[in-house]
């Protein structure tokens, strides 16, 4: 895949080399991707991406004391898809600027391959976005392509194209912090991993939330999905608090409100779905270390505890009773 919508913040300050470690407060470490940062005059700029066959996912966070103008390079006319997690961002071309991409929303733009520049204000702004080889999206037309309805398929040079900006919704946060937050894995099985919330991503950019789902519901929805595919994917469940962090919502306002929509208490829900996966796993025949690592646990010892409290019997004894 080709790597597009590259930022130079370099650019702007030449004696600022870039550094691999990130910076502090960063809002989401990708383990699996590779990162630049650079400091300069009180700002930061990280730039995490992670090039997949048929995907280039980027994530641009910025914290500055001033405004910016920063160079971007569009090195091919793929589409991209983009979303303001924190703060705002307009784009420049020749023929002048783009509107403003406010925190809270997510548009598609594109086109053809040259220099533009990014502008950003004073504060912190964090943009994740990712474009998809055009080879891929013509091989399901039905499913995935976008036409000329949302952008224009003819690219005059040194133009950007951008479709109405609309609002991320729950689920799409799920979807983003899901595919930010996986773990490394092998090279084929980590572009496999990519490609589903990526796909769902695609899918919901051009379907609007359902009317009959009112705002908390769909909140809860999305909460519910998320810990159901970090289980599915032996990824850790984060707590609470950064549950609510990632949903933008109070964490006793989520766990009252999820206790009212599901009529189950949200940490309840969460011990419920680890040990029906380590069912699955102990009939797999998976060890108890290996589960306790998988499921979150800080040892052996303490999933067991939590076994035996939820299904009455130790993980030795349950597997003896079911054979």
């Amino acid at each position: 895949m080709i790597p597009s919508f590259i930022a130079h913040f370099g650019d702007l300050y030449p004696d600022s080399k870039a550094e691999s470690r990130l910076p502090r407060g960063l809002s989401q470490p990708i383990a699996y991707g590779e990162s630049h940062t650079w400091h300069a005059q009180g700002n930061w700029c990280n730039i995490q991406w992670h090039n997949a066959k048929h995907v280039y996912l980027y994530s641009i966070e910025i914290e500055t004391q001033r405004q910016l103008k920063i160079p971007i390079t569009i090195s091919y006319p793929d589409i991209h898809w983009q979303y303001m997690l924190k703060g705002t961002y307009s784009l420049w071309n020749a023929s002048g600027s783009i509107p403003v991409l406010t925190e809270g929303h997510k548009h598609l733009i594109r086109g053809e391959q040259g220099r533009y520049a990014m502008e950003v204000a004073k504060g912190r702004h964090w943009l994740v976005g990712f474009n998809v080889a055009a080879h891929w999206l013509e091989r399901y037309p039905e499913d995935l392509s976008i036409g000329a309805q949302h952008l224009s398929r003819e690219l005059q040079p040194d133009i950007l194209y951008q479709s109405t900006p609309i609002s991320i919704i729950d689920l799409d946060r799920a979807e983003l912090y899901y595919l930010l937050a996986l773990s490394p894995s092998p090279h084929i099985m980590q572009d496999s991993q990519i490609y589903l919330p990526i796909s769902k991503l695609i899918e919901q950019m051009q379907t609007l939330e359902a009317p009959t789902l009112s705002p908390i519901l769909n909140k809860m929805q999305a909460v519910k999905y998320y810990i159901q595919q970090c289980i599915a994917k032996n990824e850790q469940v984060p707590a609470i608090s950064a549950l609510a962090d990632t949903f933008c919502i109070d964490k006793d306002y989520l766990s009252r409100m999820y206790r009212i929509a599901e009529k189950e208490n949200l940490v309840y829900y969460i011990n419920r779905l680890k040990q029906e996966r380590a069912v699955e796993l102990l009939r797999n025949k998976v060890p108890v270390p290996a589960i306790a690592e998988k499921l979150g646990y800080s040892d052996g010892a303490a999933f067991r505890k939590a076994f035996k409290r939820y299904h009455k019997v130790y993980p030795s004894a349950y597997t003896l009773t079911k054979k």
